[in-house]
């Protein structure tokens, strides 16, 4: 995914946000919280409009856990068309080899400090999936620090990354419900433009005013500050 051809991704979000993003409106906002596995990033379900959706839902039925950068009041989702040049892709051995290094490094760093490493962990004790990536997003912040701070180093543009998670499809198959893969797009600059998937339609005026109340309740009801990170 380096060579720079157009590629399909959709992003679950409120219905304004997927109407502002395709009226130009608004901009996208890349994200920076504890359950961005690939570090920050615009992030991208790819080629998966359904996934894509189910997240949006899950997000939307629960506020508190604050799933996404921006609340969720009617799940929605948007279609984007991009292009990438410099992607950390981890489904490579390539990605996976400098993430290893990355963290040997980091680890190394850590233990001169006397610190404790951040961890991948649960939720919470009844969890079987590991939710809290706190090594994995200080591995990736590691990675791109170090590159900014290099001679002659390209920053990445993107992470890409297959993520397992949800029952077993099958006894012992290796296919599991809510599998995907993701992309962080950290240069929103990559966008080539935004569409509706199939059957959907932006909203009418009165509609949009509807949905952006009902996003506002959300906004009042749950109102601890969002954390939010600018594009390189």
């Amino acid at each position: 995914m380096n060579d720079g051809h157009l590629q399909i991704g959709y992003h679950g979000c409120d219905v304004t946000v997927r109407d502002g993003l395709i009226s130009g409106r608004l901009k996208p906002m890349p994200s920076d919280n504890q359950y961005d596995w690939l570090g920050p990033g615009f992030y991208l379900f790819e080629g998966d409009a359904e996934r894509a959706m189910t997240f949006a839902e899950t997000a939307a039925s629960e506020p508190l856990r604050r799933l996404t950068a921006c609340p969720i009041a009617t799940p929605a989702v948007v279609g984007c068309i991009f292009s990438v040049q410099r992607c950390l892709d981890m489904t490579t051995k390539a990605g996976r080899l400098e993430f290893e290094n990355a963290h040997l490094l980091l680890q190394a760093g850590f233990l001169r400090s006397g610190l404790r490493m951040p961890l991948n962990v649960p939720v919470s004790s009844l969890d079987e999936e590991i939710l809290l990536r706190g090594l994995d997003r200080a591995v990736f912040h590691f990675i791109h620090a170090s590159r900014r701070n290099a001679d002659g180093i390209e920053h990445f543009q993107a992470v890409r990354g297959a993520f397992r998670q949800g029952p077993e499809i099958a006894p012992n198959s290796g296919f599991h419900r809510d599998s995907h893969v993701q992309i962080a797009l950290r240069d929103i600059s990559c966008v080539k433009g935004w569409f509706l998937p199939p059957e959907t339609e932006q909203l009418s005026q009165a509609d949009l005013i509807l949905a952006q109340d009902a996003l506002c309740a959300i906004r009042q009801a749950n109102p601890k500050p969002r954390r939010r990170l600018e594009t390189e």
